[in-house]
């Protein structure tokens, strides 16, 4: 955690951070004050966690529990009920999405379909709802719930399909599984099916993320989503050091395979829809991180609140104690200062890969000035393009912001992160 890579991150982001938020801003997660409460909220989107898993990953860092089903009813009521808080705290706000993951949601699909419709109950459904599984998880009971839960986007963990790279990041299926679930997704009349695939795994060629980009198109996948296996570079947050052969993937390697995938998704028509996505054709964008705001349900989902981030205690047990008895579930918080809220909304566009370019003034504020600075340099770097009203990155502009993201702000959530695992109720987090 100390190497010199780490730190020099560390003192890079500070500058950064202090010439975009300027000195008032505080980069500490504490505890909200014994008074605090969400403002009202007329839109929002709204994330519910799933912590439940039969596979534990290893490399997956969210917050998670071996599937256990006599825990699903003690779930099912902590979440009833923070959801009865957050309405009680923000009021009646238009939900303009949900995003489902965990964990694998569709283990729970009982709990959702009640969770949802209390949801419908105490705020103003508008958008689509989209959810997580994996594809051993998946079959024809399943694709009848989800369709009887109104669940309209579907994400497959696919990540390959070759065994070899299966057995390197601890999926024990064989490959056939994966291209089964997916061709079932995507004849079963859902919205768009989007298919997670992994790159820049160890020994991976080229040639097999174009065929695992082949076959998932070839079974029906409409979007694709991207990504390499060191999400999170600093590894404390997840299990990589329980896969002893794996390391960081080289920059060389990560840029080749990134270049690859650009190239193939412009060849077959699926356009960029974020740093990471492509999609094919008129269906709706699946992204689960690119809302303006949301609030979380659940052990260790956070929320994204006008005057600041908050988030859950990791702790199940915690979690399901506090929102059952109708008290705040929310472990940390971060107040923002000055005109950060407008800056997170820039981070989230770039992440789109696409500013429109009137909604800065409004949004930054006497920020807008500075920000147009930055757009204007990515624009001479040949990181970036103008077009109609909107600043693009281009396919080099969408890989460095990528790598910054590694390196500068997923260190930053890797420490959160770790310390939110370490212990139910931290009592403060610098980041």
């Amino acid at each position: 955690m100390n190497s010199p890579g780490h730190n020099f991150s560390r003192l890079v982001t500070r500058a950064v951070r202090r010439y975009l938020g300027g000195p008032d801003q505080q980069w500490i997660f504490e505890p909200p004050p014994q008074d605090w409460s969400p403002p009202p909220i007329e839109r929002t989107a709204l994330y519910l966690h799933v912590p439940f898993c039969r596979n534990l990953c290893p490399y997956c860092p969210y917050t998670k529990v071996p599937y256990d089903e006599t825990l699903l009813e003690p779930y099912t009521r902590a979440a009833l009920a923070e959801v009865d808080w957050w309405a009680d705290a923000i009021g009646p706000a238009e939900v303009t999405s949900i995003y489902i993951g965990g964990g694998t949601p569709t283990l729970a699909m009982d709990s959702i379909a009640s969770v949802l419709k209390h949801i419908r109950e105490r705020f103003r459904l508008t958008g689509d709802l989209c959810i997580e599984t994996n594809p051993a998880d998946v079959d024809e009971v399943t694709v009848r719930r989800l369709h009887d839960a109104d669940i309209a986007l579907i994400s497959l963990g696919v990540q390959s399909f070759h065994a070899e790279n299966l057995k390197i990041i601890g999926r024990q299926y064989d490959p056939s599984l994966a291209e089964k679930a997916l061709e079932l997704l995507a004849k079963s009349d859902f919205t768009s099916v989007n298919a997670d695939i992994m790159f820049a795994l160890p020994e991976q060629a080229v040639g097999s993320v174009i065929a695992d980009l082949d076959r998932a198109a070839q079974l029906g996948a409409d979007q694709l989503t991207t990504y390499p296996l060191f999400t999170f570079p600093y590894t404390s947050v997840g299990k990589y050091l329980r896969l002893s052969a794996v390391k960081m993937p080289a920059l060389r390697l990560r840029r080749e395979h990134y270049r690859a995938i650009s190239n193939w998704c412009d060849e077959h028509a699926f356009e960029r829809i974020s740093v990471w996505g492509f999609k094919r054709g008129a269906v709706p964008r699946y992204s689960s991180v690119t809302r303006d705001g949301y609030i979380g349900i659940g052990p260790g989902a956070g929320s994204h609140l006008p005057d600041g981030f908050v988030l859950n205690t990791f702790d199940l047990e915690n979690w399901i104690r506090a929102a059952s008895e109708r008290r705040r579930a929310i472990a940390l918080r971060m107040p923002f200062k000055g005109e950060m809220a407008g800056w997170w909304w820039l981070y989230w566009r770039l992440y789109d890969t696409r500013i429109p370019l009137d909604a800065l003034d409004g949004t930054l504020g006497n920020d807008a000035p500075k920000a147009r600075q930055w757009l204007r340099a990515a624009e001479r770097f040949g990181l970036a393009v103008r077009n109609d009203g909107c600043f693009e990155l281009t396919e080099p502009g969408s890989f460095w912001l990528h790598l910054a993201q590694n390196y500068f702000a997923l260190s930053y959530v890797n420490t959160l992160w770790t310390e939110a695992r370490r212990q139910p109720w931290p009592k403060s987090v610098a980041v």
